[in-house]
C-alpha cells in the first residue's frame, strides 16, 4: 500500500506530465495559423511545385540567371503569438542571442546552399554581385524553451517550432526586384515520432534542417526555371 507522501508524489509528477503534454498541444495549434507576409507589389504571382506558399517573379516572369550573389545578414522577427505568451520567459540579451543565432543560422544555410550548387559565386560585397540576396525569419515560433540556463522541467517534443521564410533578391546594380520566395512551415517531425528532450542545440539543429529545404527549394527553381509558369 503506497504511503501519502508517495501518492502526493506520483500526483505530482501525474500533473506535471499532462500540463506539458497540455502546454505542446497549445504551441502547435497556435501554430496552424499562417502569417502572410507582404509579396512586393513589382512582382507578380506563378504557379511552381507548391514548394513554397508563394513565389513571385518579375513582369517578365523569368527567373532571374545570375552568377555572382551576395548575401546580406537575415533579419529575423518573432511571431506575435510567441511575443505575447512567451517573451516573459526570455531575457533582452536571450532575445538579443535567438535574433542573432537563428539569424546566422539562415545565412549559414544560404551560403553553403548557393556555393554547393556549383552554379553561383558568393562574393563579399553588393558591388561585386549580380545579385543581391536579401533574406528574412519571420513570425518564429519557438515551442520549447531555448533559454541560457536550464528550465524547471524537462520538455519533449516531435517538433521545435515554426518560421516563415521570405527571401527577396534584387538586381545588384539598379535594386529592381527580381524574385521572392515566401513559406510558412512547420519544422520536421522527428524520426518515428520520437519525442526528444527540448534545449538550445535541438532547437538549432530541427530550425536548421528546414532552412536547408527552404534553400534547397529555392535553388531548384532558380536553376530549374522550366518548373514554373505565370499563372
Amino acid at each position: 500500500m503506497l504511503l501519502p507522501n508517495v501518492l502526493t508524489h506520483h500526483f505530482s509528477r501525474m500533473l506535471c506530465h499532462i500540463g506539458a503534454a497540455f502546454l505542446a498541444l497549445t504551441l502547435v495549434a497556435c501554430a496552424n495559423v499562417k502569417p502572410h507576409p507582404n509579396a512586393n507589389s513589382s512582382l507578380v504571382e506563378i504557379q511552381h511545385n507548391r514548394s513554397f506558399d508563394r513565389v513571385l517573379l518579375g513582369t517578365n516572369a523569368q527567373v532571374p540567371q545570375f552568377t555572382r550573389v551576395f548575401l546580406e545578414p537575415a533579419t529575423v522577427t518573432f511571431s506575435d503569438y510567441w511575443l505575447r505568451d512567451r517573451r516573459g520567459d526570455y531575457s533582452e540579451r536571450d532575445l538579443e542571442r535567438l535574433t542573432r543565432d537563428y539569424g546566422k543560422l539562415l545565412d549559414k544555410s544560404l551560403s553553403e546552399g548557393f556555393e554547393k550548387k556549383g552554379n553561383y559565386q558568393v562574393v563579399s560585397s553588393a558591388g561585386e554581385a549580380d545579385v543581391v540576396v536579401r533574406p528574412a525569419l519571420e513570425s518564429l515560433n519557438i515551442y520549447a524553451p531555448d533559454l541560457s540556463f536550464h528550465g524547471r522541467m524537462d520538455q519533449y517534443i516531435h517538433e521545435a517550432g515554426n518560421a516563415t521564410f521570405n527571401v527577396l533578391l534584387v538586381d545588384a546594380k539598379t535594386g529592381q526586384p527580381l524574385a521572392q520566395f515566401i513559406d510558412h512551415r512547420e519544422t520536421f517531425n522527428s524520426a518515428g515520432m520520437i519525442r526528444e528532450k527540448a534545449d538550445r542545440i535541438t532547437n538549432a539543429r530541427y530550425f536548421s534542417r528546414l532552412m536547408d529545404r527552404w534553400t534547397n527549394n529555392m535553388l531548384d527553381i532558380l536553376t530549374n526555371p522550366q518548373s514554373v509558369r505565370v499563372n
